[in-house]
């Protein structure tokens, strides 16, 4: 008797057809794409590509003019709740509340998502140390840099356990030390079956943890690099940044 074959898992998110325009200005021209399990996605392209339109889009911050978003099997339009509670976005500037601490956001995130609330205190010591936010933890976050703002919004990300994280710019206000800790819990939640996208302008960084790399151009993805293509450059950050740059120019193509 013969066993059938394992059904394919479903991605994490699915879009088709998102478009999105702001007056005249067409941003988003019909981009169609898949987060997969267990995989890190970076996307990357100049100032005024439409990453961060299209992140926004993704998570239900913005809507788009036409796009059909599945998060989980879930539709983003029409159960958005349900949608959204598998999905975290960290935006260039989180909205987090200012006369909160961080610890009494990890409170309000235990409730919202029914975390463990010992396994959290657990991981915020953890997640506090590796990003230097261990003396941040009580300080309302209007007392927090830029920077360390920045670093308790990622905490915050990986400790909700989401299935689709979205990262736009999470290296920005980062020291080296802090950014070597951001890889290995991007990739630490990478082998745990999250679904990455993470959004960048900077190639040399992201090349490190990606599996798959977009990149953006005049509001479409114009280049796709697979693992295998990503494999092939050997960790040669230049050759990737020179490849990247080619996107940023040429027609559209695909590993």
């Amino acid at each position: 008797m013969t066993t059938p074959p394992s059904p394919t898992p479903a991605p994490g998110l699915r879009a088709t057809g998102i478009e999105k325009r702001y007056g005249s200005q067409e941003v988003l021209r019909g981009i169609d794409l898949e987060l997969s399990h267990g995989q890190v996605t970076v996307l990357l392209g100049e100032n005024g590509a439409g990453k961060t339109t299209l992140m926004r889009v993704l998570a239900g911050d913005l809507l788009a003019d036409r796009a059909a978003i599945q998060v989980e099997g879930l539709d983003l339009r029409t159960e958005p709740e349900a949608a959204r509670a598998h999905l975290v976005y960290v935006a260039q500037h989180p909205p987090l509340a200012p006369l909160l601490t961080l610890r009494e956001h990890v409170e309000a995130l235990v409730a919202f998502r029914q975390l463990d609330p010992a396994e959290a205190k657990g991981e915020l010591t953890r997640l506090a140390v590796a990003l230097g936010l261990s003396t941040a933890l009580d300080k309302p976050v209007r007392a927090l840099s830029g920077g360390m703002a920045h670093k308790a919004a990622l905490v915050l990300a990986f400790l909700s356990k989401a299935r689709v994280i979205l990262l736009d710019e999470p290296h920005s206000g980062l020291d080296v030390r802090s950014a070597i800790a951001l890889r290995k819990l991007i990739l630490a939640a990478r082998d745990q079956g999250a679904a990455i996208l993470l959004a960048s302008h900077l190639a040399e960084a992201t090349l490190a943890v990606a599996d798959r790399a977009w990149v953006m151009r005049s509001g479409r993805i114009g280049l796709d690099l697979g693992p295998q293509a990503l494999a092939a450059f050997g960790g040669d950050a230049r050759a990737f940044e020179d490849a990247v740059l080619r996107g940023m120019t040429e027609g559209p193509t695909a590993d």
